[in-house]
């Protein structure tokens, strides 16, 4: 900080800094989210619409594009409206083409898996047309708005604390950057509007009760008192004396105009004129009239913008809030106070940063970072508030307070204090409680609602407060802080949330809505056409997080990457089905999902442009044995009746079932086995035989070493004779778990069912290559061997049996 400056170029520098940074950052959101990826906004926008095309204001009934918004009060509708109504938005219903597979606050494997609400094309482009026009315009008067908050929140900081400007920086960057918060102000809602109405009012209601005229910026040597000859209760300003009253009654009757919460800007604008003009100062009847008449002024004024409001709501709906016209549309759920307080770690993380609608989120450890640091705000705050509170604290504060809350106090030396103690003596404890009070007006009326929707996930409705939370924590954190070291921490606050942004909106928002652009690596060739119109040309299929042995097992998640060629324009939107098949035709996973994991519809694929998916299926239930699952991919239309998979046909003009690979899954827990009889036979130190079971014949098999065939099991029945009476030649465990599968040190448990052969009374088994036509030769064998076999004898079952 340069202190030769003058403290109004200082300012200017720096609020210059945050809004620009706002705006910047803003304009991120609003760029890298897709049209209606915000949470209600395709609810919103057709609010703006219906008043843009001249229809006046929306009934709130069903079956309506608005739905429970239609209960929303006017004014941020109207706004955009007036804006926009020379904008041609009648593809609307284009751009609100449901995702089918849309999976609302599920954790994706893939951050991109179907964020998408509705489906995007072409019309979503830069530059913007149409009704992607008219919604961005939208989004930028939100952020307009969300810039008036940030403005409010660095003047009503340097009016409450104009001697510690970095406390004053702190709390702005809190509000500038908090990510949340900042998305809701690139959002087509009224929320953004909401916020800078009620802090401007407070705003407002705080200069205009203030025995200044100035801003409360003065400089280090110059005392903030007043001159003598000023009444303390005066408003100094060349203004009318009833103007004041009426531009709060101005804007709280427009608070009020854009969202039912807003009336807690009129209640804090009271608040303000109660405490400073009968409480702080001199009660006779000259006050007590004034202030009686700036309450009738500013309540007259409110009544009559926003009264109509209230009375169409009665005349249509019956009741003059609409809220339970709101709850009848939007569905109702309950929530108490205490399940609402075990949701505070959602209802915290719907606060700082969550995107789309609501289910984009950073990792768990930034929530918890945050949410520490908040915590840390919260107990300095305590801390000044129990210290203000404590008797006999020492003489020289005795001066610290008598400004009271809206006449800017401090030290009037020019000095900072450097302790603790002298740092907490500098609070005045009325600012923390109108904050106080500024906050709990929001928490209640967010409980309530909650209460009745049964959802914490609506955390934005505390954002007309936020001046007052990033307040309340830059001075709980700057009470700890000595002043050597406070501009250096909100730097550090500012900087890391900058960070936090760009990783937002680099790291989750613009890969969630940006399709896969890597090409297939290592894939085999497939050729497999759907509808003569999309052709897969490639398929790998293997563990989401690879693995040493590249084997998935129960909870693991499979990667099912298949390269796609669109051959001809597609007029349909169709659905891709993955499905992972165990051998024996049991369903491992499945799943559905537009090309490019809803980012790609088919409508709006070109023909020619080979792109790949990364389908991830979770493998959510164990397997008893090994196996080697088949990856089947194939489209369908998730509308028919049936939703059966159109015909896959392969490079030779045949049907054929669409398998685009193999994966091997294996057991949680691999089986441990005993077989009742131990053998030891070494098949070419590749396979051995460890021992079997009769009734029914399994076959444990250890695998010795890597192979890379799949050889076949030759099962030959004998009599006493030696006569060949059957035979039955199959891959073991019947091809689910082929040798070229099987790792060294597995067990394999490889049964069969014998065919009837009346006199058989032993079998002979051994390996032979299906390429080659050689048998795999035998090394060793504690069993009777010939011709690399082994004989076992079946008589022991026989016998029993007769």
């Amino acid at each position: 900080m340069n202190l030769s400056e003058p403290a109004s170029v200082r300012y200017s520098l720096y609020l210059g800094g945050f809004v620009v940074l706002f705006i910047i950052l803003g304009l991120g959101y609003s760029t890298l989210t897709p049209i209606f990826e915000n949470s209600d906004e395709t609810l919103h926008y057709p609010y703006v619409k219906h008043i843009a095309d001249g229809h006046g204001l929306p009934l709130a009934v069903p079956d309506q594009l608005w739905n429970q918004e239609g209960t929303q009060p006017p004014l941020y509708y109207a706004i955009v409206a007036a804006t926009t109504f020379w904008i041609d938005t009648d593809n609307l219903l284009d751009h609100l083409q449901r995702n089918p597979h849309w999976l609302f606050t599920e954790v994706r494997t893939l951050i991109n898996d179907n964020q998408n609400l509705v489906l995007h094309g072409p019309m979503d482009a830069f530059p913007y047309t149409r009704t992607a026009l008219a919604v961005h315009i939208g989004r930028w008067w939100s952020l307009l708005f969300g810039v008036i908050t940030v403005i409010c929140t660095f003047y009503i900081g340097l009016h409450f604390f104009s001697r510690n400007l970095p406390l004053v920086i702190t709390a702005t960057a809190l509000t500038a950057l908090t990510p949340q918060f900042l998305r809701v102000s690139a959002t087509v809602s009224n929320d953004s509007l909401s916020a800078a109405l009620t802090s401007l009012t407070v705003l407002v209601a705080l200069k205009a009760t203030q025995p200044t005229n100035r801003l409360a910026t003065f400089p280090a040597n110059q005392s903030p008192n007043p001159p003598p000859n000023q009444p303390a209760n005066q408003p100094t300003n060349h203004l009318t004396h009833h103007l004041p009253p009426l531009l709060l009654g101005l804007l709280s009757g427009l608070a009020l105009l854009t969202k039912l919460s807003s009336l807690m800007a009129a209640a804090l604008a009271a608040y303000i004129i109660i405490w400073q003009f009968l409480i702080k100062g001199r009660l006779d009847r000259q006050t007590v009239q004034k202030t009686v008449l700036w309450l009738f002024i500013i309540g007259a004024v409110t009544i009559v913008l926003s009264g109509w409001w209230f009375y169409r709501n009665y005349t249509l709906y019956g009741e003059w809030l609409a809220t339970e016209t709101h709850l009848n549309l939007a569905g109702r759920g309950e929530l108490s106070l205490s399940e609402i307080w075990g949701l505070r770690a959602e209802i915290a993380r719907a606060y700082w940063a969550t995107f789309g609608w609501g289910q984009i989120r950073p990792p768990e450890w930034v929530f918890t970072a945050l949410n520490g640091l908040a915590w840390l705000g919260v107990l300095g705050v305590l801390i000044a508030v129990v210290v203000k509170l404590t008797p006999m604290r020492g003489q020289h504060t005795s001066k610290s307070t008598e400004k009271g809350l809206f006449n800017p106090s401090g030290n009037t030396t020019g000095t900072e204090p450097q302790t603790l103690t002298g740092r907490l003596n500098q609070v005045d404890i009325q600012v923390i409680f109108f904050l106080a009070f500024w906050l709990s007006l929001s928490l209640i009326l967010y409980a309530r609602w909650v209460m009745e929707v049964g959802s914490v996930s609506h955390t934005r409705l505390i954002f007309p407060s936020i001046t007052a939370i990033s307040l309340l924590l830059a001075l709980g954190w700057h009470t700890f802080l000595p002043n050597r070291i406070a501009i250096g921490f909100s730097g550090l606050v500012t900087a890391g949330l900058i960070a936090l942004n760009v990783y937002s909106l680099g790291g989750l928002i613009y890969p969630a809505f940006t399709p896969n652009s890597q090409p297939i690596t290592g894939g085999l060739p497939v050729n497999l056409t759907f509808l003569d119109s999309l052709q897969i040309t490639a398929a790998q299929v293997e563990p989401l997080q690879p693995n040493d042995s590249s084997a998935a097992t129960a909870g693991d998640a499979v990667a099912i990457t298949v390269q796609w060629q669109p051959l001809q324009p597609i007029p349909e939107n169709y659905s891709v089905a993955t499905t992972l098949l165990a051998p024996d035709g049991q369903v491992l996973s499945q799943r559905e999902t537009y090309p490019g994991l809803g980012l790609r519809p088919t409508r709006y694929l070109t023909p020619g442009d080979t792109f790949t998916d990364i389908y991830p299926l979770q493998l959510d239930r164990d397997v008893a044995a090994p196996m080697a699952a088949q990856a089947i991919v194939t489209l369908f239309d998730f509308n028919s009746d049936t939703r059966t998979g159109f015909p896959a046909i392969d490079a030779n003009g045949n049907t054929v079932t669409p398998i685009v690979g193999y994966i091997k899954v294996v057991p949680t827990h691999w089986p441990e086995y005993q077989p009742t009889y131990p053998a030891a036979a070494n098949f070419n130190n590749a396979i051995a035989l460890t021992g079997y079971d009769l009734d029914p014949l399994t076959l444990y098999w250890e695998s010795l070493a890597p192979v890379n065939e799949d050889y076949n099991l030759f099962v030959h029945l004998f009599d006493d004779e030696g006569n060949l009476i059957s035979q039955a030649d199959a891959p073991p465990t019947q091809d689910a778990y082929p040798t070229h599968w099987w790792e060294p040190g597995e067990i394999i448990a490889d049964r069969h069912s014998l065919p009837t052969a009346p006199g058989a009374t032993r079998v002979r088994i051994g390996f032979y290559s299906l390429i080659t036509e050689q048998r795999l030769p035998l090394l060793e064998s504690t069993l009777p061997a010939q011709d690399n076999s082994v004989e076992i004898e079946l008589t022991p079952v026989q016998g029993k049996e007769e």
